[in-house]
C-alpha cells in the first residue's frame, strides 16, 4: 500500500452519477447511425459484430462495436473518443468535486473498456477536478485491492447509482465508508433497490452531496 495515506477520500462512480451515460450514449449513437450508415447497424443486427451487451438497442450496440474497434472503420471511433464528455456532466457534478477536493482526496472509479471510459473521464474534466485520480477497475467491487493502492485512506466516502456495489464497499469497509447512493440515472428505479440494503444517505441527483452533513465522519478520521 502506498505509504501516503489520506485521511478521508471520496470515490465517485462515473457513469450515471458524475456524468449523464444515458444521454451522453444515446448522442453518440445518433451520431454514429448518420456516420456509418445502415451497413454498421445491419451487421450487428445480424450478429456480425460481437458485442458486450447484447441486449442493447441496435445503436447502442453499434457504439459499442465501435468503441471496442470492430465498427470495421475508424471514423466512429474517433467520434466516440471526442465526444464533448463535459457537456454530459449532471448539473453540480464539476462543483461538487472543486469542493470535495477542499476537504478529502476525490477519486474516480468506473468499470469498463479500457480505452473508452479513460478517454470519457479526461475529456470530461473528471480527472483533472480529481487530482488526476480518474482510473478504471474491471469489476470494481471484485477488486478492493486495486482501490486500496491507487487512493488509502483511513476512512471512504463511496457514491454510486448502484446499491449492489455500495453493498460491497460497506461488507468491506464497514464504519470507515459512507455510502451515498444517487437515484439517477437508468439504476434509479432499479429492482436491486429491494435486494440490497439501504445505503447511508440517499438522495436523486450529484448536487446534493453538497448538502450531506459528514462532519462527525470526518473529524474522526483525523
Amino acid at each position: 500500500m502506498n505509504a501516503e495515506r489520506n485521511p478521508v477520500a471520496f470515490l465517485f462512480d462515473v457513469d450515471n452519477t458524475l456524468l449523464d451515460n444515458d444521454r451522453g450514449r444515446h448522442d453518440l449513437a445518433e451520431d454514429i447511425d448518420r456516420a456509418v450508415g445502415s451497413a454498421v447497424l445491419g451487421a450487428v443486427r445480424g450478429g456480425q459484430t460481437r458485442v458486450r451487451r447484447p441486449r442493447l438497442p441496435a445503436r447502442s450496440r453499434a457504439l459499442h462495436a465501435a468503441v471496442r474497434g470492430r465498427a470495421g472503420r475508424p471514423g466512429p471511433r474517433r467520434r466516440v473518443l471526442a465526444y464533448p464528455y463535459r457537456s454530459a456532466a449532471f448539473p453540480g457534478a464539476h462543483e461538487v468535486l472543486r469542493y470535495v477536493g477542499t476537504i478529502a482526496r476525490p477519486g474516480t472509479l468506473s468499470d469498463g473498456d479500457p480505452v473508452y471510459q479513460p478517454a470519457e473521464i479526461e475529456r470530461a474534466g473528471i480527472a483533472d477536478e480529481a487530482a488526476g485520480r480518474g482510473f478504471v477497475v474491471a469489476a470494481e467491487e471484485h477488486h478492493p485491492d486495486k482501490i486500496d493502492r491507487r487512493l488509502p485512506a483511513a476512512r471512504y466516502v463511496r457514491v454510486d447509482d448502484q446499491l449492489r456495489i455500495l453493498a460491497a464497499a460497506k461488507e468491506r469497509l464497514g464504519d470507515r465508508v459512507i455510502t451515498p447512493h444517487l437515484c439517477q440515472g437508468c439504476h434509479a428505479h432499479a429492482a436491486e433497490h429491494h435486494t440490497f440494503a439501504p445505503a447511508d444517505r440517499s438522495g436523486d441527483s450529484i448536487a446534493g452531496i453538497l448538502d450531506l452533513d459528514l462532519t462527525t465522519f470526518l473529524e474522526n478520521a483525523r
